[in-house]
């Protein structure tokens, strides 16, 4: 459902090399958010005072993430923040196929190591386990992550090309999410302040656009399963 191919470009590495062995080390420059399952009311929090810009990329997504952030991306839209998000393309493609729709400004390329990029003034980056997630302001290991950040940004190709529309509408989105959670027509009709019927048409319309007939066999498709 993504259009777009990833950057061929080689991956460098020798960022996030460095900022693990800085933290592996203790460098006081590093402090320690949270495990990366308890991230995630450090995380609204951090949303909550960002101002200007959230530059994220990760290596993995999936729609209970894309459930756990809604609320998150539509306040950070509201504000003004400028968001950025990247995923490898299979995972936008097979493991988060609403990913494209939920975020507009997706682009496609490979994400060596998770890294967000706040307000170009603070990172966030997982240890080498991945277990962690670590924070740091020093300017200088800032603006090496955003020049970074940019670079791959920049060679990225958008996941839904500029003059098209992303594959479903917004309010699809938000059906596929409750769906997925196992809501029924009727409840996510009550949730969302619409239809019945309106929900049932939206189910069978992004049953066809993942070209599936069955709504069993697209609902798994929008929850990654057969990705």
């Amino acid at each position: 459902m993504v259009a777009g191919a990833e950057s061929a470009q080689p991956v460098d590495r020798s960022l996030f090399t460095d900022l693990h062995a800085l933290i592996a080390a203790g460098d006081r420059r590093f402090q320690l958010l949270s495990t990366v399952h308890d991230a995630a009311e450090p995380l609204a929090q951090l949303e909550a005072m960002t101002h200007t810009s959230m530059w994220n990329m990760q290596r993995h997504a999936s729609l209970s993430g894309l459930s756990d952030g809604e609320g998150l991306t539509e306040r950070s839209r509201r504000r003004g923040v400028e968001l950025r998000y990247i995923l490898p393309r299979r995972v936008a493609e097979q493991r988060c196929p609403l990913a494209s729709s939920h975020w507009p400004h997706l682009r496609l390329a490979p994400v060596p190591h998770p890294l967000m990029v706040v307000d170009g003034t603070r990172v966030l980056v997982g240890d080498s386990t991945g277990e962690t997630l670590w924070t740091t302001s020093d300017p200088s290991l800032v603006a090496r992550a955003a020049r970074y950040y940019d670079r791959v940004w920049q060679a990225a190709p958008p996941a839904v090309p500029e003059g098209e529309e992303p594959p479903f509408t917004p309010r699809m989105v938000q059906v596929g999410i409750r769906l997925v959670d196992g809501s029924t027509d009727r409840e996510i009709a009550r949730a969302l302040g619409v239809s019945e019927r309106t929900v049932s048409s939206d189910v069978r319309e992004m049953s066809q656009r993942l070209g599936e007939r069955s709504r069993t066999h697209a609902i798994a498709l929008i929850a990654g399963i057969n990705g």
